[in-house]
C-alpha cells in the first residue's frame, strides 16, 4: 500500500521511501522495540514485507543499498488491483493515480507514430526502436519503456495504445527474443 500511495502504479519507488511511508503509518509495527529507539524504522520487517509482496506477485523490483539507480519497486497488475481494492483505507492523492502531462504526451506520441501504419510483416524491431527513440542495441531500455507505456495506457484506459502493443508488438513472434521482459510482464 505504501508503494501505491507513493505512485508505484506508474513509477518506480525507492525502497527507503516505501519503508519510510510504512513506518509513518505504523510506528509500532515497523519501529524498533526499545523505547529510546522507537523513532527509528526497523528495516528488517519492512524489507521482508517487500520481498513477500514480490513473492505473491504484488510488486516487481529490487532492494539495492549500494546502487540507488538499481533500487526500486512498482506494482504489478495484480498488486495494483489489490491496492485499489484497499485504497479506501488510506488517503492517496489523485496525482499518484493519474498520469502526468509528460506521461500523457508520451502515450500520444506513441499512438500517433507513423511506423504503426506499416504492415505487420514490415514492422521490425528497428521500427519499434524508432517509435521509442531508443537504440535497438539497448534492449533493457526498450523492454522497460514498453512496460511503462503499457502500464500508463492501462491506468488511463487508453485502448488504442493497448491495442497497438497487443497487435504490433506482442503478436510479432520475432520480437520475443528481443523483448523477453515485455512478453513475461504484459
Amino acid at each position: 500500500m505504501a508503494c501505491y500511495a507513493l505512485g508505484g502504479s506508474k513509477n518506480s519507488i525507492h525502497t527507503e521511501d516505501i519503508m519510510n511511508q510504512a513506518f509513518l503509518w505504523n510506528r509500532d509495527k515497523f519501529g524498533w522495540r526499545k523505547q529510546k529507539y522507537k523513532n527509528y524504522p526497523n528495516t528488517l520487517p519492512l524489507s521482508q514485507g517487500l520481498f513477500r509482496a514480490r513473492t505473491y506477485g504484488f510488486l516487481k523490483g529490487t532492494y539495492d543499498q549500494q546502487y540507488l539507480s538499481k533500487d526500486g519497486w512498482t506494482l504489478t497488475d495484480k498488486g495494483l488491483e489489490k491496492a485499489e481494492s484497499l485504497s479506501s483505507l488510506i488517503n492517496v492523492k489523485t496525482s499518484k493515480k493519474t498520469l502526468s502531462q509528460f506521461q500523457r504526451k508520451v502515450l500520444s506520441e506513441f499512438r500517433k507514430h507513423e511506423n504503426f501504419e506499416l504492415d505487420d510483416k514490415e514492422f521490425t524491431i528497428y521500427h519499434l526502436a524508432d517509435v521509442l527513440n531508443i537504440s535497438v542495441n539497448n534492449l533493457p531500455l526498450l523492454n522497460s519503456t514498453i512496460i511503462k507505456i503499457f502500464r500508463w495506457a492501462k491506468i488511463s484506459d487508453d485502448k488504442e495504445v493497448l491495442n497497438l502493443i497487443s497487435k504490433k508488438i506482442k503478436k510479432q513472434k520475432g520480437f520475443k527474443k528481443y523483448l523477453k521482459e515485455v512478453f513475461t510482464e504484459i
